[in-house]
């Protein structure tokens, strides 16, 4: 008696966890609906908070506060703090590219003192040596694949000839 009571009860605080969206949200691992980010969000709240910390900060400082890894990959070329959570959020190359181009912009605006405007372009500078290395990286990978494409093409087309040449004389009478 008391082990069917304790299933039925199991069986329905299974369901109950299901019902409260409990058990969706550790499934999901806390995130419901979560939006794809959208390209450049980040840039700019990385713009806005750069340009924020450069307003009162030296580049040395604010670098130390701001930045807290360079891995150097495509994936996360450096990791820049959140300055409402302290977080770390991760810059992928195409949100590092784009922050580097607003930076670049930010710098040149003329309400900044002369002192932001060089933070903020030390910034840029700094972004620009992490994303070089990779850009040229790209470059030249595409480059080997297009030599590698052509290469094949070049077989492939050399291989069509041999065989339409060798189809041609197994075709043609042979003399006697």
């Amino acid at each position: 008696m008391v082990g069917v009571l304790i299933l039925l009860t199991g069986c329905r605080g299974r369901d109950r966890v299901h019902e409260s969206g409990f058990y969706d949200r550790i499934a999901h691992g806390g995130y419901r609906n979560a939006a794809a980010p959208v390209p450049g969000k980040m840039a700019a709240v990385g713009n806005d908070t750069i340009t924020a910390e450069c307003g009162h900060e030296s580049y040395a400082n604010a670098s130390k506060g701001l930045i807290v890894g360079e891995a150097g990959l495509h994936e996360d070329v450096f990791a820049l703090r959140d300055r409402a959570s302290l977080a770390a959020n991760a810059y992928s190359l195409s949100e590092a590219l784009r922050l580097e181009d607003l930076l670049r912009a930010e710098a040149k605006v003329p309400t900044h003192s002369a002192q932001q405007a060089d933070c903020i372009d030390e910034f840029a500078e700094h972004l620009g040596t992490l994303t070089d290395t990779l850009v040229q990286a790209d470059k030249v990978q595409r480059e080997m694949d297009l030599s590698a494409f052509e290469d094949a093409t070049r077989q492939a087309e050399d291989q069509q000839e041999k065989n339409q040449h060798q189809s041609e004389q197994s075709a043609a009478p042979s003399p006697r």
